[in-house]
C-alpha cells in the first residue's frame, strides 16, 4: 500500500493544479477574499506539517510508523503542496496595479521560492549519498560493512558494470557519475538474469558507484544543510510575520 503513495501524492498534486488554475482563469479571487485566504492557511499548514520529517530523522518511535524512505516522500509531496497553494495565493499580489517587492507578502512568497528550489537541490543530493534500505543515510565504513556481504557469484557481464569506476572529485563529477549509474542501472535491467540475481547485482552496483562519491557527496549535503535549515527559518519568520500583518491590517481576517 505504502508503495502506491508517491503516485497518489502526484495525482492530488495534478488535480490541485489543475481545479486552481480552473478558477484562477474563470474568476480570479482578491488577495482578501476566503478562497484566497484559505490557501495561504493551507499552504503554511503543508510547510508546518512538513516539518515531521525532521522528527522521523531524530526519532525511532516515528520511523516504527513508517519507513524513514516513506516520511521523506511526505515531506516532499508537503513541500510541493505548500508551494503550490503560495503561489495560486500570491498571484493577486503581482497582477495589482500597487505592486511593491518590500511588501511582506511578496518578500515572504520569494522565501517559499528559494527554499523550494533549494529543496529541489538537497532532494536531487540527497539521492546520490548511500542509504540503506529504510533510507538512512550510510557512512563509509556501513558501506563496506553491506558490500561485504553482496560477494555473491555474479556473470562478469554484471561485475563490469561497477569495476574500475574512478573517484568522484567534484560537484560536476557527480552529475557524470549520477548519468553513468542510471545508464549502467539500464544496461542492468536488459540482462537476461534471475530477479534475484538481478536485485542483488542493483544494490551493489548502486552501493559501490555512490562509494566512488562518497566524500564529495557528503561534503556537499553537509553544506547544503548548513545553508538549508537558515533560509527555512527565515522563510518560517516571514510567514508569521506576513500572518500577523494580514490579521491585524485585513478587517475581513480578524474573525480568525
Amino acid at each position: 500500500m505504502l508503495r502506491l503513495l508517491p503516485f497518489v501524492y502526484v495525482a492530488t498534486l495534478v488535480f490541485e493544479v489543475v481545479v486552481l488554475a480552473t478558477i484562477y482563469a474563470l474568476a480570479p479571487p482578491r488577495p482578501s477574499d476566503p478562497l484566497s485566504v484559505w490557501l495561504g492557511t493551507l499552504g503554511l499548514a503543508s510547510m508546518v506539517v512538513l516539518l515531521v520529517y525532521a522528527v522521523a530523522r531524530r526519532s525511532k518511535a516515528v520511523r516504527h510508523i513508517a519507513e524513514l524512505r516513506h516520511w521523506l516522500h511526505f515531506h516532499i509531496f508537503l513541500a510541493f503542496q505548500g508551494f503550490v497553494f503560495v503561489v495560486f495565493h500570491s498571484l493577486p499580489m503581482f497582477t495589482g496595479a500597487r505592486f511593491m517587492w518590500l511588501n511582506p507578502g511578496v518578500l515572504n512568497f520569494l522565501a517559499v521560492c528559494v527554499v523550494m528550489a533549494s529543496g529541489i537541490f538537497g532532494r536531487w543530493l540527497f539521492q546520490q549519498v548511500p542509504r540503506t534500505l529504510g533510507g538512512q543515510h550510510m557512512a563509509a565504513k556501513e558501506v563496506e560493512a553491506e558490500l561485504s556481504t553482496l560477494q555473491a557469484d555474479l556473470p562478469p557481464s554484471v561485475t563490469v558494470l561497477w569495476q574500475g569506476v574512478p573517484a568522484t572529485q567534484s560537484v560536476f563529477g557527480i552529475l557524470r557519475a549520477a548519468q553513468q549509474r542510471r545508464a549502467a542501472i539500464r544496461t542492468l535491467h536488459g540482462l537476461d538474469l534471475p530477479d534475484r540475481v538481478k536485485e542483488l547485482a542493483h544494490r551493489r552496483l548502486v552501493l559501490e558507484r555512490h562509494k566512488a562519491a562518497l566524500s564529495v557527496t557528503q561534503r556537499l549535503f553537509r553544506l547544503w544543510i548548513f545553508f538549508h535549515r537558515p533560509i527555512a527559518a527565515i522563510l518560517y519568520i516571514l510567514s508569521l510575520v506576513h500572518l500577523l500583518l494580514a490579521l491585524m491590517f485585513t478587517p475581513s481576517l480578524r474573525f480568525f
